[in-house]
């Protein structure tokens, strides 16, 4: 029992202790029901109710038919798959014990009179359902667009918290359940709920309450906890009017926070012993579909003369039900935005102040660069495919939502995107010194010295008859190593912006591996693969990676590839398309797994009835939020018996206040009950930034979003289960050699993958 339960049985001492005894008239089943109302994070109250909630997400879920992975065509062949698995769609395959209880009807019913339909939760559902996915399978995704819709209907529902929350406490939680039902079976709800607000309005019990919510820290917030959970059984004692019973009480001298005040316990005033839903919360109930591999039928048809019949043969496809759903099929709401770029008109302040559109920039050119000039090494130039361009203070800059500007210089985050996850994910490197939003407000770094405010953002949809518009970026070397940034807008002012390329010296052993990669593959990959941006997302998510990790820990020490530097993306003079797109999605894709894994030596996985220790990988904040020095991360498992508490402090990974934070840390805690829960949560300086959290039924594989006040996705946190106990690092030349080997084996199963289509 922690300290917020042993104070909330003290608190239900004051009431049942003020009562008379039962042969005195005391109702015995009130009693029992005032004893049995959980704690504060109470670990089977909270499972019943996030499990209710859970109930309704899996029946609300579209059963649409699964797709299969998209046909494959090019000289002389083509390729067609079809579904041969069991499941009639995709709330078949993924939660195929669903049922409809009388709890999900009760919450579903108590939430739509709260205006929230059977639409609004198929919605939640897919992103909820998305995110599981995310995390299980590893699947890189339109990271913004999900965190934002999480944290949207998150805020939709907490106005309707307390009505699920009621539902769980009349049907879902056994102990206040079973004392409920027996006083409706006696036809007693209206004598309890009398005897209650007599209780309640004592002189003694007030003041003892009173004592409490003054007394500051656990105290208050077990007070505070208890008065709102009255407040609930008294709805659940069918009071007619909760708010008059509470102001009834405060004129008794009851001290009532106004959290809990009438009207806003009801209309979610209280909600922070809530965490927002997560894939974690269903993906107990997934049964293992998120890593199942999905069974097709794959035809082969070829151009030969004389001509040759179809070959056919059957094939699973790793991690296949979440591929299908979050990138083939009529669900793929979240898919993952291109490289970032910026759109024709966007001029470009050259070394000699005039100004050339992107457009026309050409290798080799000088442009204005921080206090001096540099050289442009590299033009990109890949297709718009339909994105709005967003532009700043009406200055003539046409960016993607994830391209990066450079922020003013001060305490807050360097660079600025209007979507700070879409660059988080394309660029990794780029977090460490912070990615804030492009919003109202924000000061930019400019080429006269003083910041620019923003003023506002404008965004600026695709023309319909321009399908094959391009959008351009340049690279720009200075001679000085990292990140060169040029300037951008006009007429009279110009913003600096930095291409969207990562700092391959920021972690040498993930470049390493994504380098040795593109060395086994490219050449595959510019024969056989004719639109790159749009194929290789898929591509790469078919590869069966089970075997990398063997053949990370049996590196030989082969020679190393050497970090290759702008020719590399050219072919004939000219941006390769190829080169480039091949190393965004392998750095998207793989650029998190071989740095984590490079730090820790590749381990094997947990046996998953083993003692449970969990691996600290990393986190990573947006820029919103100020620049930590050291994270504190709690890790809290909740049973039971007492909570199993461990903390872990993190230096920034820059060596000063930042947004990433790396420990690769090993964090025991011994055999527990699967139906224990994770409760994780951020802090720095003594307050707490944000929370997330799992059931133990969860693999606790992967990154788990991490939630701030209000719901919002404020970063993300990176747990690995490996076998029980710490282990010794790898040597930086021992973790080297194993990205390569790790990195060749992306490659030669990409390599093989793309040359099976010949």
């Amino acid at each position: 029992m922690n300290s917020q339960q042993q104070l909330q049985a003290r608190l239900t001492g004051f009431v049942t202790g003020a009562a008379p005894q039962p042969a005195s008239g005391l109702l015995p089943d009130l009693r029992l029901l005032l004893e049995s109302l959980p704690g504060y994070g109470h670990p089977e109250a909270e499972a019943a109710h996030r499990g209710a909630l859970s109930a309704v997400l899996q029946l609300a879920l579209p059963n649409e038919r699964i797709a299969p992975q998209p046909a494959e065509n090019g000289s002389g062949y083509y390729i067609s798959y079809s579904y041969e698995g069991p499941f009639a769609g995709y709330a078949d395959a993924f939660f195929p014990k669903r049922v409809v209880t009388a709890v999900a009807t009760a919450v579903t019913t108590a939430v739509r009179s709260r205006g929230l339909g059977q639409p609004w939760w198929r919605a939640y559902a897919l992103a909820v359902l998305t995110d599981a996915a995310r995390r299980a399978a590893g699947i890189p995704l339109d990271t913004g667009k999900l965190a934002g819709e999480l944290a949207a209907m998150d805020s939709q529902f907490r106005p309707a918290l307390t009505a699920s929350y009621l539902v769980a406490v009349q049907t879902a939680y056994e102990p206040t359940a079973s004392a409920l039902r027996a006083l409706t079976a006696a036809g007693q709800l209206a004598e309890a709920r009398a005897q209650l607000v007599r209780l309640l309005a004592d002189d003694t019990l007030v003041a003892n309450f009173n004592g409490a919510i003054g007394t500051g820290g656990d105290s208050t917030n077990a007070a505070v906890w208890f008065l709102y959970t009255l407040w609930v059984v008294l709805a659940a004692l069918a009071c007619p009017d909760v708010d008059a019973e509470i102001r009834a009480l405060r004129a008794r001298g009851l001290i009532v926070p106004g959290e809990v005040a009438e009207g806003n316990w009801w209309n979610g005033g209280y909600t922070t012993w809530y965490r927002p839903l997560s894939g974690a919360d269903v993906e107990p109930a997934t049964a293992g579909t998120l890593t199942a591999g999905l069974p097709e039928l794959v035809t082969s048809s070829y151009a030969s003369k004389p001509p040759m019949p179809p070959v056919r043969e059957h094939q699973g496809v790793t991690n296949g039900y979440s591929l299908s759903l979050c990138l083939w099929g009529p669900l793929a709401r979240y898919r993952p935005q291109p490289s970032s770029c910026l759109g024709a008109g966007t001029g470009v302040l050259m070394a000699d102040g005039s100004v050339k559109p992107i457009e026309d920039v050409r290798i080799g050119d000088e442009v204005r660069s921080g206090g001096g000039t540099g050289t442009v090494v590299l033009a990109e130039r890949p297709a718009r495919l339909g994105r709005p361009l967003y532009s700043v203070n009406g200055l003539n800059v046409f960016a993607t939502s994830g391209h990066p500007f450079r922020a003013a210089d001060g305490p807050g985050p360097r660079r600025r995107a209007v979507d700070p996850w879409n660059l988080a994910d394309a660029v990794p490197t780029m977090i460490a010194d912070g990615i804030g939003s492009l919003a109202v407000g924000a000061e930019l770094a400019a080429s006269g010295g003083e910041p620019v405010t923003v003023r506002e953002v404008t965004a600026h949809e695709p023309a319909p008859d321009r399908p094959d518009e391009l959008v351009h970026d340049v690279v720009v070397a200075t001679g000085d190593r990292g990140h060169a940034a040029y300037y951008v807008g006009g007429p009279g002012t110009f913003v600096a912006v930095d291409a969207e390329s990562a700092d391959p010296f920021h972690d040498v052993a993930a470049t390493l591996a994504v380098v040795a990669a593109m060395d086994r593959a490219l050449d595959d990959v510019r024969e056989q693969v004719a639109d790159p941006h749009a194929d290789l997302l898929d591509i790469l998510g078919r590869l069966d990676l089970s075997g990398i990790g063997e053949a990370a820990r049996a590196a030989d020490g082969a020679e190393r590839p050497e970090i290759p530097g702008p020719g590399y993306y050219l072919r004939d003079g000219e941006w390769d398309p190829h080169a480039s797109a091949l190393e965004t999605e392998l750095v998207r894709r793989y650029g998190r797994l071989f740095r984590r894994n490079c730090a820790t030596g590749w381990r094997p996985d947990a046996d998953p009835e083993g003692p449970f220790t969990l691996c600290l990988h990393d986190v990573e904040l947006l820029g919103d939020v100020p620049a930590v020095a050291v994270l504190d991360v709690e890790l809290r498992v909740r049973g039971d018996a007492e909570d199993v508490v461990r903390r872990v402090t993190a230096p920034a990974t820059r060596k000063r206040p930042g947004w990433h934070f790396a420990p690769d840390t090993d964090v025991e805690f011994g055999p527990l009950l699967p139906s224990a829960a994770l409760l994780g949560s951020l802090h720095a300086d003594g307050e707490l930034l944000g929370r997330f959290g799992m059931p133990l039924s969860a693999t606790g594989h992967g990154e788990h979003f991490v939630f701030g006040d209000g719901g919002t996705v404020l970063g993300r946190v990176a747990l690995g289960r490996h076998g029980a106990g710490t282990a010794d690092r790898p040597a930086q030349s021992a973790a080297r050699a194993m990205a390569v080997a790790a990195g060749r084996h992306v490659g030669e199963l990409l390599a093989s993958r793309v040359r099976a289509r010949r």
